[in-house]
């Protein structure tokens, strides 16, 4: 039989070796035909960039349009008069609000033998923002015996001069009255009231009577909210004299003092009834000659009422 010859296998260095030097000639084939690619090297640097922008031509704008039959002057002048009596106003500023704030309505039994009474506080407003109209009427009359009382109304111009704080001036109407004798008076008012930091309430007044005398009061209220409805208020206020006041009873220096405290309950934002203690004091001369003419220079109330605001 004739003998079997084995092929002779492939020479695989040399195979690897020419595919090598076919690849290698056209990757430089391709480089020469190839156009040619940007690089670091041929971009410009950050002056030459910014020398190239500033040189091109801005972008065309074309002008406003004018109405026909209108210049540019006529334009500018029909933009900045004021709009037609038939345009809305933008921003109503210049509504007219009221508000009523009836502070203390009470009834207060004391702890001597003087008669109970009736005692009130209220004040209230009508106006703008920054200009109002504002009264504060207060007094106590007894109505359980002897027939007596006093009030005090003041009638203010307002204005707003910081976000929390208006100055007011006007005129205050005070009268007096017994079984048998009533005094009436009128004064000038210069008050600053508002809200001092912590939420303290104040009210200034300074009072010039019609025969010159001259007196000043302070008051000061600050709300303790123990839950969202019950609010315990601290009060407190006192009464300056410039000079002795014969027919007033009142002397030189601070004249009175006003500690109150009262636990109010509020069934809405507009009304709470309240209960509490109200401690007053005559001080200094005035409580002298109040205990020269018999009367006591301190008293102790137990007070419950309600306030209310519209």
């Amino acid at each position: 039989m004739p003998s079997l010859k084995l092929r002779t296998p492939w020479n695989t260095p040399g195979i690897i070796v020419v595919m090598v030097i076919t690849l290698a000639m056209n990757v430089s084939a391709f480089a020469q035909d190839a156009p040619n690619l940007p690089n670091t090297a041929d971009r410009p640097r950050h002056q030459q960039s910014a020398q190239q922008h500033d040189d091109s031509p801005s972008p065309g704008i074309d002008a406003p349009a004018i109405p026909e039959g209108m210049t540019l002057d006529e334009v500018l002048d029909y933009a900045a008069s004021p709009p037609p009596d038939y345009f809305p106003h933008l921003v109503p500023d210049d509504r007219l609000y009221a508000f009523t704030l009836i502070d203390l309505l009470e009834y207060r039994v004391v702890t001597d033998n003087t008669p109970d009474h009736l005692g009130w506080e209220a004040q209230g407003w009508i106006g703008g923002d920054f200009n109002k109209f504002w009264w504060k009427n207060e007094g106590e009359a007894v109505f359980d015996g002897p027939d007596e009382g006093e009030t005090v109304t003041d009638l203010l111009y307002s204005h707003l001069i910081t976000p929390f704080w208006n100055f007011q001036m006007g005129a205050q109407y005070a009268n007096e009255w017994t079984a048998d004798e009533y005094d009436d008076r009128w004064s000038g008012v210069i008050a600053f009231q508002g809200l001092a930091p912590y939420k303290f309430e104040l009210d200034n007044s300074l009072y010039i009577s019609e025969h010159g005398d001259v007196t000043f009061e302070l008051e000061a209220e600050y709300d303790i909210r123990i839950t969202q409805r019950l609010v315990l208020q601290p009060r407190a206020g006192l009464g300056f004299a410039f000079q002795d006041i014969p027919e007033r009873d009142l002397g030189a220096g601070i004249t009175d003092a006003n500690l109150d405290l009262r636990l109010r309950y509020e069934i809405t934002r507009k009304i709470a009834p309240y209960i509490g203690v109200r401690y007053r004091s005559l001080v200094g001369e005035t409580g002298n000659i109040a205990e020269a003419a018999g009367a006591d220079s301190e008293e102790l109330f137990f007070v419950a009422g309600f306030c209310f605001a519209f």
